[in-house]
């Protein structure tokens, strides 16, 4: 009976020696390209498309050293999550550079990667919003999720992946109530109202374009908060439009959206699409007066024109310089942000147990007929000899509750 509780003990101490709850997520790695580590132009490169995803997870999940992957791509960052065997960077970086038609040696300089409890780390951080480019924004909560549950209806996740990224967005759940991480929220959407708002003139026509998708309804509803302006948004003929009652609204086809530009005072685009929504050369077309206007492109890949810029009386603002404007709102909630730390450590902590526990019992199926009949004392002498004293320590105390 002693022998065979030792080589139950023995599985513990191997979890232990690996460096405790981190043993248990090993195998869990992500290689990341964000706005903290890449320009717009370089993000764009490296965006996988809704249409390009399921291509993309079958060639990951084909790679020898994959088992479970989930891939995250938006506007600010293009991250793979992998379960598997340790080390796997070069092939996810070759297979990211091969997408984006680049140099590995280019994509390498602009990759972070994390592994075992790091990975874990990052990806409950991405989720909770505490490293967006506006801290608290509330859109990435609903990326993870539908990225996660892309790869899980894909049969592409299993137990690891699976627990967690369910966590991971109970998490999310928990600090959006417990701190003020996520309250009064500022978004890149609010951000782009916001600076709508602030363009000088007393009533302001605003031509949204893509006013039926998740980021166009958001700005859609802030930019009606104030009833000095009036918002043309483009539709696609098969979308309908925004129905709200509201007189300020108007709904023109997409198609016709030069036709409009002459009117207004700000321009928005917020699509998903593949293509330039506004050029230069149809700009200076469409716009039979110069006056003051402001371009706002919060889009990926971008939707405007850069060259717009150069047109007399029009000001552009990208992702980028969105990214400035959001650095006092993030410097207002680093207080906020050390509570929603210390919740992320006990809610890694307690997946990091659950996690060792499963691969525990993994690898030791028959554990419990292991410990049959042994006593307390005896086991309890066996924990003492197979772990080190401050883990010895730690059982003794909990124990002695």
């Amino acid at each position: 009976m002693e022998g065979r509780a030792s080589e139950a003990v023995r599985g513990v101490q191997r979890q232990a020696c690996i460096g405790g709850s981190a043993g248990s997520v090993e195998g869990m790695e992500c290689i990341s390209i964000s706005h903290k580590t890449a320009k717009s132009v370089d993000r764009q490169k490296c965006y996988i498309s809704k249409e390009k995803t399921a291509g993309f997870l079958k060639k990951m999940i084909n790679l020898n050293k994959v088992e479970q992957c989930v891939l995250l791509s938006t506007c600010n960052r293009t991250e793979i999550y992998v379960q598997g065997e340790e080390n796997c960077f070069s092939e996810l970086e070759n297979m990211m550079a091969e997408d984006a038609e680049s140099d590995v040696t280019w994509l390498r300089s602009i990759v972070r990667r994390y592994q075992g409890r790091m990975a874990v780390q990052h990806l409950f951080r991405v989720t909770c919003g505490m490293e967006s480019m506006v801290i608290g924004e509330d859109e990435i909560l609903g990326q993870v999720r539908d990225a996660y549950t892309y790869s899980k209806e894909a049969g592409y996740t299993g137990y690891e992946l699976n627990t967690i990224f369910q966590a991971a967005l109970m998490c999310a759940k928990r600090v959006k109530t417990e701190t003020m991480v996520s309250k009064t929220s500022v978004s890149v959407a609010t951000l782009a109202a916001n600076e709508a708002f602030r363009f000088p003139a007393s009533h302001k026509t605003v031509l949204l374009i893509g006013s039926s998708g998740q980021m166009g309804g958001i700005i859609l509803k802030d930019l009606l908060s104030k009833e000095d302006i009036r918002v043309i948004a483009t539709v696609r003929s098969h979308n309908g439009g925004y129905r709200s009652g509201s007189l300020r609204v108007e709904n023109v086809d997409y198609q016709k959206r030069y036709d409009y530009l002459e009117e207004a005072d700000v321009v928005i685009s917020a699509t998903s699409s593949p293509h330039y929504t506004l050029t230069a050369q149809h700009v200076r077309k469409a716009m039979k007066r110069t006056k003051e206007r402001l371009f706002l492109d919060i889009s990926m890949p971008p939707d405007i024109d850069e060259d717009i810029a150069g047109i007399e009386g029009c000001r552009l603002v990208t992702l980028d310089n969105i990214r400035k404007l959001a650095e006092e709102n993030n410097r207002l909630k680093q207080h906020a942000l050390m509570d929603a730390e210390q919740i992320l450590d006990e809610e890694i902590e307690k997946i990091c147990k659950v996690l060792t526990f499963h691969r525990f019992t993994e690898e030791n199926s028959d554990w419990k007929e292991k410990y049959a009949g042994c006593t307390a004392d005896k086991l309890v002498y066996l924990l003492r000899d197979g772990l080190s004293a401050e883990a010895f320590e730690e059982v003794l105390g909990v124990l002695g509750k």
